[in-house]
């Protein structure tokens, strides 16, 4: 499913705080280029055990590889002071088998963001967290 990178709504996530990277879709062009394998192995890190706050409906495969297709259902959330860049599991292979190059400012929010669950992290993401929290809420007491 695409969402265009760095905006504000994404399969999981929606608002001002959000942005949306990673989204790709066969029907829509995305910018590609190199990444520095530091960049590579911190994303493949965040991605091994990633926070998350809302379950995903089900796997989401690359539509690039028709033929062989790779199918991911994890999402990974990187928080900054002002937003949290979210994207799909698929990130990786999308930089890796079809030479994705994210925006800037994620390669630059994933080199710096502390370990996922580490404390520093959930410090970060707790704004995240907070929104999650009262959207279930609000969804699960609707006001009548």
């Amino acid at each position: 499913m695409y969402y265009q990178d760095l905006g504000e709504e994404c399969m999981v996530g929606v608002g001002p705080w959000v942005r949306a990277v990673g989204w790709l879709d066969i029907a829509y062009p995305y910018t590609q280029g190199s990444v520095e394998p530091a960049f590579l192995e911190a994303l493949q890190q965040h991605l091994k055990r990633p926070w998350t706050p809302v379950a995903s409906a089900g796997p989401h495969f690359c539509q690039f590889c028709p033929e062989k297709p790779r199918g991911g259902a994890a999402n990974v959330w990187i928080p900054t002071e002002r937003h949290v860049f979210i994207a799909p599991e698929l990130i990786v292979h999308y930089i890796t088998d079809h030479g994705y190059r994210p925006p800037e400012a994620f390669i630059e929010a994933v080199l710096a963001c502390p370990a996922q669950s580490s404390p520093e992290y959930m410090e970060l993401i707790r704004p995240t967290q907070q929104r999650y929290e009262e959207m279930s809420r609000v969804s699960r007491h609707p006001r009548r």
